[in-house]
């Protein structure tokens, strides 16, 4: 949970994941950003949608979790947890409307890698 200096709830973080198959003496992370994306967006014929979709899109929130797990299998949060947050402000003039959205990404080959 991340708190404001008045001690109010900026943002709360939920992750999901299934580090079962992790082999002990292993290490991986996980990432998770969160985007603010327009509701509606009214596509152009001029405009492709690809790039509609990345310029749309703002990023809010990331967090960077990093895991570890033991020489007897144990999973441990491991170091640091890294966070960023956007500190530009939606534009709440315009009036569109933005909802939040959510990816949660890891490493795939290796999905584990060695713990040195």
């Amino acid at each position: 949970t991340l708190f404001n200096p008045n001690k109010t709830v900026v943002k709360m973080f939920v992750v999901v994941y299934d580090l079962r198959g992790m082999p002990a003496n292993h290490q991986t992370f996980l990432r998770q950003r969160t985007f603010s994306v327009p509701v509606k967006q009214e596509m152009k014929r001029s405009i492709n949608k690809e790039n509609v979709q990345h310029t749309a899109q703002l990023l809010r929130y990331l967090i960077h979790l990093r895991f570890q797990s033991s020489k007897s299998g144990k999973i441990y949060l491991h170091r640091d947890v890294r966070l960023l947050f956007s500190r530009k402000s939606m534009e709440v003039d315009s009036g569109a409307a933005y909802e939040l959205k959510s990816y949660t990404e890891s490493p795939t080959n290796p999905q584990f890698s060695p713990r040195c």
